[in-house]
This record gives C-alpha cells, structure tokens and sequence, in this order.
C-alpha cells in the first residue's frame, strides 16, 4: 500500500467513524454557538411600541391611562388608531381640567417627549432599547451598535485566521468561544450606549471564528463523500432549532439582561473542546510537525477501530516526512494573490462572500417591517433553515458546488426583484416571498461554508477564511441601513438586493466544481487544481459520462454513490 495524499490515509483510519462522530457532535454545539451569537442582539435590541409620557402634574388626575394617552399624545395622520412615538401636545393640568370631554384641542402646540417615555410591553419585553431610550432622535443606536458588531467581526476575522494558521485551529476554536462567552455576558450589564457598543464589538470580533475555524478543523478530518454530511447535519437541526426557539427564549425570559446571560454561558462549555478536539492534522504536517500528526493518525485509526499493521505505520510516516518537508511553510493569505489561478478563484469568493452577507443579513432583519408579531415571522423564516440544509445537502452532492450556489444565487434575485412590483400593503405576499427568498439565500450560506474550504489551501486556509469572513462582516454592516431605506418605500430595499443577489451569481461562475474532490493542501494544489475544467463544466454531464453500462469500474471509483447518504439515516 502506498499513501499518496492525506484522502488515502483517511480512507484507511476510517473518514467517518466513531472519532468523526465525536467531532460532527462538537459542530452541532458549535451551531447552536453561532445562531446564539449572530442573532442574539437582534432580540437585545428590540424596540417596543412607546409613546411620549405625560407631564408630571397631570398623573395626578383621576384619569385612566389611555384617557391620559389620548388627551396628550397625538394622532398619526391618516390612522385614526395610531398614536406618535416620539410627539406630544404641549399642555398643562389646567388646560386638561378645562377640557371636560377628555379630547385634545388640535390648536394645543406640539412638543417632544420631554418627560421620557411609556412602553407597551404586552407582546414585548424590556430591552436595552427601552431601558436606555434608544427611541425618537436616539433611534440610530441599534443599528449603530449591530454595524459595530460587525465591524469587530471585519477585524477579528482577519487576526484570528492570521493567528489559526500561526498556531493552530484548536486554540483558537476554544479562545474565541470563551472570549465571546465573558465579552456577552458582561454586555448585559451595560449601563450606557459605549460600554455596550465596546463589549459588542468584543464579541463581533469572535462570532464568525467561533464557528469558521472549528468548521475547518472539522472538515480537515472526514473524507471527501461526508464533507457535506458534516457541514450541513448540524447546521439543519441544531442552528434551525436553535434559531426557532431563540425567539420565544427571549419572550420567556422577558428581559434582555437574562437572555443575554443565557445564551452567553453556554459558550464556556467550549473549554471541554481542549480534551474532546484534536488539532488539524493537515494543520500539523503543513508546519512539518511530523510526530504530532503521527500521534493523531494513530488516535483516529484507535478510535475508530482500524488496525494499523507495523508496515502500515511505517508507510504512514514515510508520507508524513515527506509531505511535511515539501509543505512546511509560512504561506499568508497574500500567495494567493501571487497566482492566476488562485487570484482569480480567491477574488470570485470575495464577490460571493460581500453578496452573501449583506443578501442573507437583509432577509433575517426585514421581518420586523412586515407587519407581523416579530417573533412569530423571525420564527416562520429561520424555520426555512431546515428543508433548505437539507435541500442543500441533496444538490450538492448530485448538481454540485457550483449549481448549487448558482442557482440558489438566482433564484434569489429573481424573489427579491419581484418583491419589487408588490404592493407594500400585501402583507401575506410579502411574507411569502420574504421567506422565500429566506430559504434559497439560507441554500447559498450552507454552500459556502463547504465551498470555501474545499478551494483554499490547508496552508492559508484560516488566513483566507477570515479576509472573506471579514469582508462579509463589512458588507453585513450595511445591512440595517438597507432595511432603513423602506421608509422610502418598499420596493428601494428589494431592489438593492436583488441586485448584489445577481452579482454573487456571477462571482460564482469563477470558482471550481469540487464535487468528489481531495481538498487541496499546498499552494502548488491550489493552483493546479482542475485546471482542466470548461466554464462550462458539469458535473452531472460527467457522472452520466462515468455510469455507462461498459464501465462500472469507473463508476465505482468516482463514488457515483455517495456513502455520506447511508450515514444520514444511521
């Protein structure tokens, strides 16, 4: 037996037993780790329907509160039942007592809310947002401190890759998760607008890493047919339960403070990783650490209950010196620049990632302005999750990578473009389609966490994850200011959006099919990897080509039936 590539070796240890479950375990609790982060702030946030309190001197009057609402807040025009969030008449008790029919005098001068504010909590909760007023001229707070988020979430992403291809994935899984655990739970004690916004930002500079290196690390372990198995099964059932049952946790709870706790402190459990995770073996043998990564291969094949014959072993570490002294490197996310192939392939995941973001961020955040119970349609669209991981583990074993982020890609463009035609005042229609294009832009996001890492290199793979986890993390900013613009109508955000939608379909059409393809270790693997593709490459034009009746041998080979679909069902 002779081992030719890191595959081969995994294929004999065993690319998905018991040691692989433990790992498909921790990405499940990783998962749950990232729907907690990225969208918790959403429900700190809120904002609760408010209105201008009334002047001291008139709580003394024997009058009931919606009498006293009525008497000093007013009218909305056009709406008969809807009151000013941020206006009140500017009168006094004697002017009140004067009016015996409790009405308000359209002459009465109108002011701001001087006196603070009364807040509806029947269908809601305290929030930051009530507790310190981020309403009327303090309404740019919220979105300010999301884009601070995300702009933490820009630069941590970048030096925390750096920082796992410098010293390993394994670290940085377990420093991230703990950084954002102590960082979360402190924010809930924030007493003003800076301390909340700095420990957010403390946050958003590990929520992307907190799963994206783990997911790495997870990936650089399972054979090629379970890649897709292991990125997507958790992602299916915890990340889309987490994300349904997220909403109704903070209405439970009703207060931000201890929703915040919660969802912060289970991230300790992640010091557990330092015993149940192995490091990268791909990690260890690019940095030619030859024992360690014998010492791993050797745990696997344990575990996973192989037996590893002394000439086996021998063969094993005559591979392992010789791929570490032709890889060991110090290889930064720049070589990928240095090269056409790879510039234009690592250029294409920029443009899809800047897509992806801000396109996925706008459908999770457009829910509030549909006109529904927010955490009844936050609830209807991160359901979407679950057919959509599954749907996607289907077309991307059988259409492909590529199809898959194509196609998904358009369809969403073709959603949002026609939310533009749509009356503002369908509301039915437009959460229809708001979840739908939910679930075709949820089918990208799935991907694109597997793409991503089955086109870089081992050697910068942590490097160039974190540049295209933080230039997502910029475009994602932008978000919130997207949704911002309904004010203007309803139709300019949808077509902003589908607009980048298209743009990420084209940025697609740059990129390899990696469909039943080794993962490319080295930058030399990275650049001749399937140079020999069309543009036009089809991977089921190339399965049929391979099942022909006169070679099954073939067929067999390429792994036309992939086992990763008998683990699902185990």
């Amino acid at each position: 037996m002779v081992f030719h590539d890191f595959e081969s070796i995994l294929t004999h240890i065993g690319a998905f037993g018991r040691y692989q479950w433990v790992l498909l375990l921790a990405n499940c609790l990783m998962s749950v780790y990232l729907a907690t982060v990225v969208y918790g702030q959403f429900f700190m946030t809120l904002t609760p329907p408010h209105w201008c309190s009334a002047p001291p001197d008139l709580l003394a009057l024997n009058l009931t509160p919606h009498q006293l609402k009525v008497l000093t807040v007013p009218r909305l025009k056009g709406g008969s039942d809807d009151f000013h969030s941020c206006a009140r008449y500017d009168v006094n008790r004697t002017q009140v007592m004067l009016n015996a029919n409790h009405q308000p005098d359209p002459t009465w001068p109108v002011t701001t809310c001087t006196h603070g504010w009364t807040y509806n909590y029947s269908l809601y909760y305290p929030t930051i947002t009530s507790q310190l007023d981020w309403v009327c001229d303090e309404d740019w707070k919220p979105p300010l401190a999301q884009t601070l988020f995300y702009l933490g979430s820009m630069i941590g992403s970048s030096l925390l890759g750096w920082a796992a291809d410098r010293w390993g994935r394994l670290p940085l899984v377990v420093f991230c998760n703990l950084l954002g655990a102590v960082a979360g739970v402190v924010s809930a004690f924030s007493t003003s607008f800076v301390m909340f916004c700095v420990l957010r930002f403390v946050v958003g500079h590990t929520y992307e890493q907190l799963y994206g290196i783990g997911l790495i690390l997870l990936l650089e372990y399972v054979g090629t047919a379970y890649r897709t198995v292991m990125t997507n099964v958790p992602m299916m059932l915890f990340l889309s339960l987490a994300c349904c049952l997220m909403p109704w946790l903070a209405y439970g709870l009703a207060d931000w403070t201890n929703f915040a706790i919660v969802i912060h402190s289970i991230q300790f459990l992640s010091i557990f990783f330092i015993w149940l995770l192995p490091e990268s073996a791909r990690w260890l043998l690019s940095k030619g650490r030859v024992q360690e990564t014998l010492a791993i291969i050797k745990k696997v094949a344990k575990v996973n209950q192989k037996s590893l014959s002394p000439d086996v072993i021998k063969e094993v570490h005559e591979y392992v010196e010789k791929k570490a002294l032709e890889e060991a490197s110090t290889a930064s996310v720049l070589d990928l620049f240095k090269t056409p192939v790879l510039r234009r392939r690592f250029l294409g995941l920029c443009g899809m990632w800047m897509s992806l973001a801000i396109t996925f961020d706008f459908h999770m955040r457009y829910t509030k302005n549909l006109g529904f119970d927010v955490f009844v349609s936050f609830t209807l669209a991160s359901f979407t999750e679950m057919p959509a991981d599954l749907l996607t583990m289907v077309t991307t074993e059988r259409l492909g990578r590529r199809h898959t982020a194509v196609w998904s890609f358009f369809i969403t463009f073709l959603i949002d473009f026609f939310q533009v035609f749509i009356n503002g005042d369908s509301k039915m229609t437009s959460l229809g389609m708001c979840v739908a294009g939910r679930f075709f832009i949820t089918m990208t996001m799935n991907v694109m966490h597997q793409y991503t890492v089955e086109v870089v290199p081992t050697v910068a793979r942590s490097q160039a994850v974190g540049l295209l986890l933080s230039l997502a993390a910029l475009s994602a900013s932008l978000s919130s200011y997207v949704v911002y613009l309904s004010k203007y109508g309803h139709y300019l955000p949808y077509l902003i959006i589908s607009l980048v939608a298209l743009s990420g379909m084209v940025s697609s059409l740059l990129l390899p099919e990696t469909l039943r393809q080794d993962l490319p270790d080295s930058l030399h693997d990275g650049e001749t990897f399937f140079t020999n593709q069309s543009c036009c490459y089809n991977p089921c034009t190339s399965r049929r080509k391979e099942a022909r009746p006169d070679d099954q041998t073939v067929r067999g080979a390429t792994g036309h039936d992939n086992p990763a679909f008998e683990v699902t069902h185990m």
